[in-house]
């Protein structure tokens, strides 16, 4: 085995680098009946193989919305997955007869079964129908009412990119009397097949809160960073993160992290350098000399103020740790916190930083037992 320089400046492992978490949810107020908001996008199985979601097991969708109000008694609600259509479009659309989506499988929300929580990450459980999703099929998720009395609604919520980032493929669209592609939309969904298996949208985001920690050296929390585990070996040249602040501080990378960390990169970022800004952006910085990782070593990407100037780091919180099979790093990630000695899980992994890590190499697996990609992703630059 040997490790192989990539071409170009960097690779980054970690976070969506458009994403924008200090903007929060962007939704799709839905207030008339056949009103309807969906994401097109492939799915990526947690294994990578073929699972079913029905009305059986553990069978269930999460979404996220940001304001739901049922109380007249009539609405029903219709969450589920469709079939693509291709043959019309664009925008891209589910399968669908004259704007009511041919749903595989489906749960209709009703007040006399279940209500979707309000300003919430909701689980909606089938109550019909079946389907069969390979790793990579091309899915449509949709909701849309079939009924709607009073002044019921439903606010589908969604991440936000950059300016028109994302707005091509995978994409939220919606339905109002006409199909239409929603610009800066980040998807953020997660199937539960029958036998547990995960499934979600490839260059997604699955988000239940956004927050941002604000600290600085005099914090009895001295650093917050993400936890990394990847199957195989890497030169870790950089870090990134989404924050802000006008103090200096250091990006560091720990070596066992969760029992006696070592600081095998210290590296000072000064403000002298960059803006001075209350708003948060992606920072991205250099190390002098890159950090070789062997496979499977746990390692901690790490920020630490050097003033007493605070840094606002972002960080989003998931409804179910189960939910990291969507993330970059896998199931093996989570994020870290620690004022002195041996760092924590953060909130049991449901807390997941804004920081990832700039890599210049991979093994190659020449020789035999190199590892694979695991259950992340790598976004090349």
């Amino acid at each position: 085995m040997a490790l192989q320089s990539l071409p170009g400046a960097r690779n980054l492992l970690g976070p969506l680098p458009y994403l924008v978490p200090s903007s929060g949810f962007n939704a799709n107020f839905m207030t008339g009946n056949g009103n309807e908001t969906y994401i097109i996008g492939r799915m990526r199985t947690s294994d990578g193989n073929s699972h079913t979601i029905d009305t059986t097991g553990s069978s269930a969708i999460g979404w996220r919305n940001i304001g739901v109000v049922f109380s007249s008694g009539t609405t029903v609600l219709n969450v589920g997955l469709a079939a693509v259509d291709t043959t019309n479009g664009s925008p891209g659309r589910p399968v669908n007869s004259a704007g009511t989506t041919t749903f595989d499988v489906k749960c209709a929300h009703t007040t006399a079964t279940t209500t979707p929580g309000n300003n919430a990450w909701v689980t909606s459980v089938p109550t019909t129908g079946s389907k069969t999703i390979a790793d990579g099929d091309l899915v449509a998720f949709a909701v849309q009412y079939s009924a709607l009395g009073g002044s019921d609604f439903c606010q589908v919520a969604y991440g936000r990119a950059a300016s028109n980032n994302s707005v091509l493929f995978p994409f939220v669209g919606t339905y109002q009397g006409s199909f239409s592609g929603v610009q800066g939309s980040v998807p953020g969904i997660i199937v539960v097949f029958n036998d547990g298996a995960i499934g979600y949208f490839d260059a997604s985001d699955v988000v239940s809160v956004y927050n941002n920690q604000n600290w600085n050296n005099t914090s009895g929390t001295k650093e917050y960073g993400q936890l990394y585990q990847m199957p195989f070996p890497m030169k870790v040249c950089g870090m990134y993160a989404y924050m802000s602040g006008s103090g200096d501080l250091n990006f560091n990378v720990y070596s066992d992290p969760l029992g006696t960390p070592v600081a095998q990169v210290s590296h000072a970022y000064t403000n002298k350098i960059s803006v001075t800004t209350g708003n948060p952006a992606w920072a991205f910085d250099y190390f002098p000399t890159p950090y070789q990782v062997a496979a499977n070593q746990p390692i901690g990407a790490v920020i630490q103020p050097s003033t007493s100037t605070n840094v606002q780091l972002y960080y989003k919180t998931i409804a179910n740790a189960a939910h990291r099979a969507a993330d970059p790093w896998g199931t093996s990630g989570y994020g870290i916190s620690r004022s002195s000695g041996a760092f924590a899980n953060a909130n049991s992994s449901l807390d997941h930083y804004y920081v990832g890590l700039l890599v210049s190499a991979f093994d190659d697996a020449t020789g035999g037992g190199g590892g694979g990609s695991g259950g992340g992703y790598v976004i090349g630059s």
